[in-house]
């Protein structure tokens, strides 16, 4: 039970020191010599402590009750950290972004849209102050000035950054989502020419008379296996396992940053071995037949295209199309099957 005032007043000295619990963990402590004095136990960050209120002599019991109530509630209460800048939160998000993109030349474009077109006006701010109306202000100015591509990437970014210290429990909602519509839309990428199924025989009997060998193998060997033309002219010997009919890309060099396994065909392995003659000692599979110790270039392939006269009607990337449409129109294949052998993002 609480203590009375009578009690208080009563308390005498012993020989050894006592406490007279009130409430709340707060007590009075009679010393030996005497001397009484209002105390209280608590913890703070794991750790027990005690409060000395003051001596009886200088407080009543109505008093300290009233001191003790202020200070547990101060105790109560929840330290409110400050929210961090917006700058803050954006080096913690690059931490986690950047490794996941596929070259260093995004990573730098990452980095530098977001310190041009967003930090000048509210890096210094507060996560959580930052108005919807600032961010739209950020955007349209980059789209007005004839950037809308960068407009439509600062908007995509500056999203993310909110997502990321929204998960992070920084935010409860963010002024971001949506923010693209405020700019005007992007325009559409032509897709890199190619030609429909049924012409693809003549192409192939085109190629297969072109005078330039590496070329010629080039192409044929894209069109059996429709890789990036980033993956095949970056192809190594060392990725080509012949014993077992596969070249394994390793997720250094593929887009989604995942190994990619290609199934070699008999025509695939053919143009290998004859691929592999031509470039002797090279570590390069389509090795340049001008440049030593070097692949070809995608300017060689592509120019061989047009020089077989299909300018503007076939790309080495449309080959890529090329087999996604005649698998998908013309085969039994399962249409994720196809989509894996591609290397598209998974949807």
């Amino acid at each position: 039970m609480p203590l009375t005032a009578k009690q208080v007043a009563a308390a005498q000295p012993k020989d050894k020191a006592y406490k007279l619990a009130d409430a709340n963990q707060l007590y009075l402590y009679v010393a030996t010599s005497g001397a009484k004095s209002w105390r209280c136990n608590y913890s703070e960050s794991g750790k027990y402590k005690t409060k000395t209120f003051g001596r009886y002599s200088e407080m009543s019991l109505a008093d300290v009750r009233m001191e003790h109530a202020k200070f547990r509630d101060g105790q109560a209460a929840p330290v409110v950290a400050a929210s961090p800048f917006f700058e803050k939160v954006t080096a913690d998000w690059l931490k986690i972004k950047l490794p996941t993109l596929s070259n260093g030349k995004h990573q730098i474009q990452v980095v530098n849209t977001i310190d041009e077109y967003a930090l000048p006006y509210i890096g210094k701010k507060p996560i959580d102050q930052i108005r919807r109306a600032e961010l739209v202000d950020i955007v349209r100015k980059v789209g007005e000035l004839g950037l809308v591509e960068t407009a439509h990437r600062v908007a995509g970014r500056i999203s993310m950054i909110f997502d990321y210290a929204q998960d992070a429990g920084l935010l409860e909602a963010h002024p971001a989502s949506g923010l693209s519509r405020v700019i005007e839309a992007r325009k559409r990428k032509k897709p890199m020419p190619s030609i429909p199924p049924e012409e693809a025989g003549v192409l192939f009997s085109t190629i297969k008379i072109y005078d330039e060998k590496v070329s010629r193998l080039g192409l044929m060997l894209v069109a059996h296996t429709f890789v990036r033309v980033n993956e095949l002219i970056g192809a190594h010997w060392d990725e080509i396992n012949f014993a077992d009919s596969v070249w394994v890309i390793p997720e250094g060099r593929m887009k989604l940053r995942k190994p990619h396994v290609v199934p070699l065909s008999k025509q695939s392995i053919k143009l290998l071995k004859e691929l592999q003659i031509l470039a002797g000692d090279s570590k390069w599979v389509v090795s340049s037949p001008l440049r030593a110790g070097k692949p070809v270039s995608e300017n060689t392939l592509l120019f061989a295209l047009y020089r077989l006269g299909y300018r503007g009607r076939m790309t080495v990337h449309g080959f890529r199309a090329l087999a996604s449409t005649a698998l998908n129109e013309q085969s039994d294949f399962d249409r994720d099957a196809i989509e894996r052998q591609l290397s598209h993002k998974e949807t």
